[in-house]
């Protein structure tokens, strides 16, 4: 049914930019690419682009007709970049869902932790747990030592308690949840389920921990504080994940300090529990400068942008 769509479509609108959503064909797709060559695909995007994604995203890979992005950066980062698109395919209209975010932190306490993941430490997709399967070896990790080291400081847990906050942990969805157990977290956190909508989370929460999460741009917009944990920068860029170092400077254009070790990280979040969470001047500034729009009119640009396609 969905080739059949697909054939029969003007238009394929996704958030996903895997092959498999605009060209379902694969190998044999040479017998429809008069068809194929007629369409226009839209991406939406399903996060602001921070780092170099154009070995994934470049024009001859997946011949974009509508590039959504968010913040000037990022837009003209898939100018410069090698990605090989022009201004007549790239717009600046931010991200359809960013109509939707709201904050209902007000009252609450509540800071949580959500690192993203690893591809070198995620192995296939296991269908019976409906996961990726941890890697041999994954105790042993920078990863994996980082975050133990964070949760089983009782300093983070008595801090907590006297200033009356919440400890949440997101995991990604790519990475297995049996890093709960390595991570040494679930007797002592809030272990947030899968299907927890993230809106919600940035909704209910007033500090955001991260590493590299691009999300963290959706809670920016929310003008709330982030802290940045990149004990191990150095790997994470290497080229053994996925990404490659774009033009996101975390100390310089961040929404938040960037803390290299446990003990400072400790430090900071303490010292964020002891001003009530306040978002800091210099990140609020950034944020100001780092997005073109700060309304809800977003899905209208998307959709006026489509119409002229």
């Amino acid at each position: 049914k969905y080739k059949l769509l697909a054939l029969l479509c003007d238009k394929i609108i996704s958030s996903q930019g895997d092959d498999y959503v605009f060209n379902r064909f694969f190998n044999l797709s040479y017998l429809y690419k008069d068809i194929l060559h007629e369409q226009k695909f839209v991406f939406l995007q399903h996060g602001v682009i921070q780092n170099d994604l154009s070995r994934w995203l470049t024009r001859p890979n997946k011949d974009i007709s509508l590039f959504v992005t968010t913040t000037k950066m990022e837009y003209q980062s898939i100018l410069d970049y090698g990605y090989y698109y022009d201004e007549s395919q790239v717009k600046c209209t931010g991200l359809p869902r960013y109509d939707y975010l709201y904050d209902s932190s007000s009252g609450k306490k509540v800071i949580t932790f959500m690192p993203t993941w690893r591809s070198y430490l995620a192995g296939n997709y296991d269908i019976q747990k409906d996961s990726r399967v941890l890697k041999s070896g994954f105790e042993n990790s920078t990863y994996c030592k980082m975050y133990q080291q964070i949760f089983v400081d009782s300093r983070l847990y008595e801090a907590a308690e006297k200033y009356g906050y919440a400890l949440k942990l997101m995991l990604h969805p790519t990475m297995p949840r049996e890093c709960i157990e390595y991570f040494k977290c679930d007797d002592v956190l809030e272990i947030l389920d899968r299907g927890t909508k993230y809106k919600d989370l940035f909704a209910f929460t007033n500090l955001l921990v991260t590493d590299y999460s691009s999300t963290v741009f959706d809670f920016a917009y929310l003008r709330k504080p982030v802290i940045y944990y990149q004990q191990d920068f150095e790997e994470f860029y290497s080229g053994k994940h996925t990404v490659d170092k774009g033009y996101f400077d975390y100390e310089r254009d961040g929404f938040g300090e960037v803390e290299y070790t446990s003990e400072t990280l400790i430090q900071r979040i303490i010292e964020y529990m002891k001003n009530g969470c306040c978002l800091k001047n210099v990140y609020r500034e950034r944020i100001e400068r780092t997005f073109l729009y700060h309304d809800k009119n977003n899905c209208k640009r998307v959709y006026e942008e489509i119409m002229k396609l």
